[in-house]
C-alpha cells in the first residue's frame, strides 16, 4: 500500500454524511471547497492504531477522518483522527510534522500574520490557511520560519503558551573556529 492508495481509498469512502459531519464540526462549505481546490481536504477510513502513534487501514477498525500532510506539493504522510477526540491523532508513516507547511514557505511581508490552530479539524475549518503542529519534536529549522511573522494568532491559550515556549528556545549554534593556518594567513 502506498500513501496514494490510502488517500484514494479514503476519498472513495467519503459520502455526503461525512461532509455534513465535518460541517457540523465547524467547517464551512467554502472552507472545504477552498482547501479542496489545492488538495484532498479529508477522507474517511476505518483504522486501527498503536501506542506509537501510527494508524493503518483495518476493515474492522473504527472510522476516522484522514488528512494528507503535504510538503512542496506532495503528500508525505497522512494524519488520522476521530471527530469525538479531535486533539488526538495518529500518523500513517510518522514523518508529517505540520499541516500547512506551505503557509510557512510563502514570502513573509512585514505586517503578515500567521494563524496556528490546535487540531487537524481546526485546520480544515481554516481552509488550510493556517498551520497545525502535529509533532512538537520537529527540528528547529522546520518550525523557525514562524519567527519571521509579525504576529502569530493561536486558537487557544494553551497552544499560544506552548508555541511561545517552543519558539523561545535558544537556537543551536555549532562550534565556530578558525584553523591556525587560516589565522596566520590573514
Amino acid at each position: 500500500m502506498s500513501l496514494a492508495d490510502d488517500l484514494d481509498r479514503a476519498l472513495s469512502n467519503t459520502r455526503t454524511i461525512h461532509i455534513d459531519h465535518v460541517r457540523a464540526l465547524g467547517a464551512s462549505p467554502e472552507a472545504i471547497v477552498t482547501l479542496g481546490s489545492r488538495q484532498l481536504p479529508f477522507g474517511v477510513d476505518r483504522i486501527d492504531v498503536d501506542d506509537a502513534g501510527r494508524w493503518w487501514p483495518d476493515e474492522a477498525g473504527k472510522p476516522a477522518l484522514v488528512v494528507p500532510v503535504i510538503e512542496r506539493g506532495e503528500p508525505i504522510d497522512i494524519v488520522a483522527f476521530r471527530s469525538n477526540q479531535p486533539a488526538r491523532w495518529w500518523w500513517r508513516i510518522g514523518i508529517g510534522g505540520l499541516l500547512g507547511s506551505d503557509v510557512l514557505n510563502r514570502n513573509v511581508w512585514p505586517d503578515d500574520e500567521l494563524r496556528v490552530v490546535s487540531t487537524p479539524i481546526a485546520w480544515i475549518c481554516a481552509a488550510g490557511e493556517a498551520v497545525c503542529i502535529l509533532d512538537w519534536d520537529l527540528p528547529d529549522p522546520e518550525i523557525s520560519p514562524m519567527r519571521d511573522f509579525h504576529v502569530i494568532k493561536c486558537d487557544t491559550e494553551i497552544l499560544a503558551s506552548r508555541l511561545r515556549k517552543r519558539l523561545a528556545q535558544p537556537r543551536k549554534v555549532p562550534p565556530i573556529s578558525v584553523p591556525k593556518e587560516a589565522a596566520h594567513a590573514a
